[in-house]
């Protein structure tokens, strides 16, 4: 199979599977510098050959639920469904600025327009069924829990709206029946992180809590966007090997990509960043959860925080109250939750002023209290959801030891003041 390669609107190349384990991505001639597929890809010749679909193909791959929904519907009309097949059908729509269209084709920039507040309103099991059923074929987005991509016009007068023809661009996440409340776990946490400081896109939550919208970072304008590659392709690595890097590997990969002028705000992100997933035990921090953005590799930035949640919610309690869990990425050789003593390596692994970290500290301590508040409040609407709030708030008071023990005392005794009602 071979598929044609767009950046945005241009053109830049093909792609073909010659062999089973044989992948081809060629340039045509032409294409200017800024235009490369990946930062690991430049601009050349001579073909970029791989013995597995290229990495920076698989950032936007359908993954779980949505890629079995599309294998059902699609897998009929292909003598094998493979990446490259999944590519020809989702390729027009991915997060980033990478277009895939069968050869010859030319892709479409029309993708589903939906009220964003009929999408947060409706019936979970509803929209789900008739979106995935009629749009699928448009949402090349990764994750292994239910998710697709749409469009929603920004609001205004008719008038206003007529002229402009602009729309806004969402990721629309839904509720896992193995998760309890993930859809509230995860709003929870870009709260914290929103707190912090850190960058976190636009997010709204449905009345009934089952349904999270997050505004796409990567969208400038329709039909332009920004590239965007996670750090299991800076890796070259698989999708599925997101749970083999480690911290350091990021830390390098910001260190070799960044512009100078642009590196010290990017480690001290990622500081925050990191730090912030440690303190809520977000277990499931893996390598498909930290990015570039750029428009040239002279303009590359870590990407705004997009999945931030307290995965080990869901793992066995320790004796000591912590999770029968561990960080999906290792750092100095192990998968462990932070002590003081990994705090401070961290910090200066990332050249963290101590200043900027006490800052840190503080600006994530001021955060989990103050999320906090909001999530007792949501058990009151939402009572079914106080168990998986006290847990969640304890894992908290854990992760916040190393950072104040007085903090983690409060977080504490609000998790014991839920779990004598859950």
């Amino acid at each position: 199979m071979k598929l044609d390669v767009y950046i945005n609107q241009a053109l830049v190349g093909t792609l073909e599977q010659v062999e089973v384990n044989r992948y081809v991505f060629s340039y045509q001639g032409g294409v200017a510098s800024s235009q490369m597929v990946s930062l690991l890809m430049p601009v050349r010749t001579e073909s970029w050959i791989h013995a597995a679909l290229h990495p920076v193909f698989q950032v936007s791959l359908p993954e779980g639920a949505l890629r079995q929904l599309l294998a059902k519907k699609f897998a009929k009309h292909f003598d094998y469904f493979g990446d490259m097949e999944l590519l020809s059908v989702v390729g027009a729509h991915l997060v980033g600025r990478i277009r895939l269209v069968p050869h010859g084709s030319t892709p479409s920039v029309q993708s589903p327009c939906e009220d964003l507040q009929a999408l947060l309103k409706g019936s979970s099991k509803e929209i789900v069924a008739r979106f995935l059923e009629e749009h699928a074929a448009t949402s090349g987005v990764s994750g292994g829990f239910p998710k697709f991509l749409a469009k929603s016009p920004i609001a205004g007068t008719p008038e206003q709206r007529k002229n402009t023809l602009v729309f806004d661009h969402w990721i629309i996440k839904f509720n896992d029946d193995d998760h309890p409340h993930l859809i509230l776990n995860e709003f929870f946490g870009l709260g914290v992180a929103k707190n912090m400081g850190l960058p976190v896109p636009d997010f709204q939550l449905s009345a009934d809590a089952n349904r999270l919208a997050i505004r796409r970072f990567d969208v400038l304008a329709p039909g332009i966007n920004l590239a965007f590659e996670d750090m299991c392709a800076m890796l070259a690595l698989n999708a599925g090997d997101k749970f083999a890097g480690s911290v350091e590997k990021i830390i390098k990969k910001i260190m070799e990509f960044c512009p100078l002028d642009q590196r010290k705000d990017a480690l001290e992100q990622f500081y925050a960043h990191y730090v912030t997933c440690m303190a809520i035990r977000n277990g499931d921090a893996h390598l498909k959860n930290f990015g570039f953005v750029y428009s040239s590799s002279s303009d590359v930035r870590l990407s705004p925080v997009f999945d931030m949640l307290s995965m080990s919610v869901y793992a066995p309690r320790a004796q000591d109250g912590d999770a029968l869990d561990a960080p999906a990425l290792s750092f100095g050789g192990a998968k462990r939750w932070f002590t003081s003593k990994n705090l401070q390596e961290l910090a200066d692994r990332c050249f963290i002023a101590p200043k900027f970290q006490a800052a840190t500290s503080a600006r994530l301590v001021s955060a989990l209290l103050r999320v906090s508040r909001e999530v007792l409040a949501q058990t009151t609407s939402h009572p079914s959801f106080t168990a998986t709030a006290q847990r969640m708030l304890a894992l908290w008071a854990c992760g916040c030891k190393i950072h104040s023990g007085d903090a983690a005392h409060q977080l504490n005794s609000l998790a014991t003041s839920l779990d004598k009602t859950a």
